[in-house]
């Protein structure tokens, strides 16, 4: 499978939703670049310190944890990955 198309298929499972769902449940809507709020939901984005690979994206401790992810809104996703 291809870099890409294993990554979208994690980012589309059941456990990377689940997880995404929790990690902005309990850190609500200001993004952890800028301290800004984040206004609709659609422009929240999990963003992974430790960038995810097609080697390390079944290592639950980088993929799935908390402490690897930052609660960002959609223009300092772009930021960060220079878009």
């Amino acid at each position: 499978m291809a870099k890409i198309a294993v990554l979208e298929s994690f980012y589309a499972s059941k456990k990377w939703r689940d997880f995404r769902l929790t990690i902005i449940g309990e850190r609500g809507s200001i993004c952890e670049q800028c301290g800004k709020m984040i206004a609709k939901p659609r422009d929240a984005h999990v963003h992974h310190k430790i960038e995810l690979t097609e080697e390390n994206y079944k290592d639950a401790t980088i993929a799935l944890n908390p402490d690897n992810v930052m609660l960002v809104h959609k223009d300092c996703h772009d930021q960060i990955h220079e878009r």
